[in-house]
């Protein structure tokens, strides 16, 4: 019954979705700047999570077809490491012209969207540039965390020079072995920035040693790509790329450079080594999210022939 009651779910999300995407081709500027354009593999990613049990849907009235909804995404790894119940938001979708309307539809959304689940929750969203949903979202108690541009775009395998320098500087790439990845991960996670520190009072003391032993678990489990560059004198891991493959898409997880070898070309080496073991196995583009201000990583990504999709804000709203 629950599975059933989740599949029709789902084929309702992705009608009232596949409905919003044709009403947005005619939508006025600026409000179709706002949108990041809804595409046919992120609808059906969003009823696959719904239909699976991952997430569930809060919609803004019982209207179809649906006006506003969003989603809410469990978060198991971090809930292991926060200690409590850890929630994504995928949305809101509106499709309401009004600033005044998609304001107030978002206030509705985003506190139904608290009042799913008793008890301390750490939510979280990445919403779209739109004035009016990112007021809806602080007058429902979410606070500002971060400003991110999210890119993507096809692999091209001719940008991908070799780079014979890195022997020569006494580097070497490697692919983690069994129980390696997980050590050398945590060891460079550290580095790795996480809007989490920005709501940091409530954190747990070794928060950052959980957080990357439950990433890398989880992602050497699943046999997911990931590189590491090697310094061989001092025989340490200097830097990693780590990836998601779904099909021919890959999502970048993290590019982190030790501090001390920064600035010397390192991160587009591992970025372009990383590329190319994608493209052999068969994927054709790559989306990655990096913060606004970080203006060399984003002419690193756009260097590969990535493009900005849209600007993302993340909120986060911790309740009690």
């Amino acid at each position: 019954m629950i599975e059933a009651k989740r599949q029709a779910t789902a084929r309702i999300l992705a009608a009232s979705l596949t409905l919003l995407a044709r009403e947005e081709e005619s939508l006025p500027r600026p409000f179709a700047l706002w949108n990041r354009p809804l595409r046919a593999g992120d609808i059906k990613e969003a009823a696959l999570k719904v239909a699976s049990g991952q997430g569930s849907v809060v919609w803004v009235d019982d209207s179809y077809p649906a006006r506003g909804l969003l989603i809410r995404l469990e978060q198991p790894l971090e809930t292991l490491v926060l200690g409590r119940r850890s929630v994504r938001l995928m949305g809101p979708w509106l499709m309401e012209p009004d600033h005044h309307e998609r304001q107030r539809k978002t206030v509705l959304l985003a506190q139904k969207a608290k009042d799913v689940e008793p008890g301390p929750e750490f939510v979280a969203v990445k919403a779209i540039h739109d004035p009016a949903i990112i007021r809806g979202f602080c007058q429902a108690g979410f606070q500002v965390a971060e400003i991110s541009a999210l890119l993507s775009g096809p692999l091209k395998v001719e940008l991908l020079p070799e780079f014979p320098f890195v022997r020569h500087a006494g580097l070497s790439l490697r692919t983690p072995g069994p129980g390696e990845g997980e050590k050398w991960l945590t060891q460079l996670g550290e580095l790795f920035y996480d809007g989490h520190y920005l709501h940091g009072p409530y954190l747990p003391a070794d928060f950052s040693a959980k957080l990357w032993r439950a990433v890398a678990q989880s992602h050497f489990s699943q046999s997911q790509p990931a590189l590491f560059l090697w310094e061989e004198p001092s025989q340490r891991p200097v830097a990693m790329a780590l990836a998601t493959v779904n099909g021919q898409e890959a999502s970048l997880l993290a590019l982190v450079v030790a501090e001390d070898r920064r600035s010397q070309g390192l991160g587009r080496v591992l970025l372009l080594e990383l590329v190319r073991e994608l493209t052999s196995q068969g994927v054709q583009s790559l989306a990655v999210e990096t913060a606004s201000y970080n203006l060399p990583a984003l002419a690193l990504y756009q260097g590969l022939g990535l493009s900005v999709r849209a600007p993302l804000i993340a909120l986060h709203s911790q309740k009690p």
